[in-house]
């Protein structure tokens, strides 16, 4: 992906709503982990690397060369570009690994490339992406959770759901990140005894669902789209309105 595939202002419009989700969601991961280092793939500006730095981790992100380093939100030496549609080895492990909401730009052919470098990177895995219908920009592989879940299982990862019930209701995180939210933990690790914790609390059933606020969304965008389909058939059946109508957007798109 090239700089010009997204807006000049595409992070700057979603910083605060990651700003304001990671504030209330990385205090309750590290309720539970304690993680030192940090890695963020596809961190955009660093908003949430900057949230794990106010909680004493040691940070990293990665991102494509469209990240202007001038507007990042960490030190610019901790910042590196590579084309997350590629492969990459950084040589080093993180405690934790964190992609959000970044999957679903990455182009189907190299999903699965896209996990293995992450689980190159370390054994607790942060993970959100968007589902089928959530809509964004350049989201080239929207897909319901069974499909990364299987993915990682390839790469000997588990999945552990129970982040998503403890922010299901906090209007202060953005929906998607309390739709979305799972954590993978390599298998190996996961009877050590610090994560006893996590597995009795661990949901049975990953299940992709849909929260009330995109429900919503679709709600009223498919209610405008019917009352705009309404008002066309009316015109339709109407000649002299129709010619009125179009007579009108001309003029106004010659003034």
């Amino acid at each position: 992906m090239t700089p010009e595939n997204y807006n000049d202002n595409f992070h700057a419009v979603h910083f605060q709503n990651s700003i304001s989700s990671a504030v209330e969601i990385i205090p309750l991961f590290l309720s539970y982990f304690r993680p030192k280092t940090v890695l963020d793939v596809g961190c955009g500006l660093g908003s949430w690397l900057k949230i794990f730095e106010e909680n004493q981790c040691e940070v990293f992100g990665i991102d494509g060369d469209y990240v202007d380093t001038k507007d990042l939100v960490i030190q610019s030496q901790k910042f590196k570009s590579y084309d997350l549609n590629l492969k990459y080895d950084l040589h080093k492990k993180y405690d934790l690994v964190t992609s959000l909401e970044v999957a679903e730009h990455i182009l189907p052919e190299n999903a699965e490339k896209f996990i293995e470098s992450m689980c190159l990177h370390g054994d607790i895995i942060l993970f959100s992406a968007a589902i089928p219908g959530q809509e964004g920009t350049l989201h080239y592989n929207e897909q319901y959770n069974d499909y990364w879940i299987d993915i990682f299982a390839k790469n000997g990862y588990e999945c552990v759901d129970f982040l998503r019930h403890k922010i299901w209701n906090n209007n202060k995180i953005s929906w998607w990140y309390r739709q979305n939210i799972l954590i993978f933990i390599k298998e190996t690790e996961i009877n050590n005894s610090l994560y006893e914790l996590i597995a009795k609390e661990k949901s049975q059933y990953q299940n992709t669902y849909v929260h009330p606020s995109l429900f919503e969304y679709k709600c009223a965008k498919a209610d405008k789209f019917e009352k705009k389909a309404d008002k066309f058939e009316k015109l339709v059946n109407s000649p002299p309105k129709l010619l009125k109508y179009y007579l009108k957007r001309i003029k106004s798109k010659l003034r």
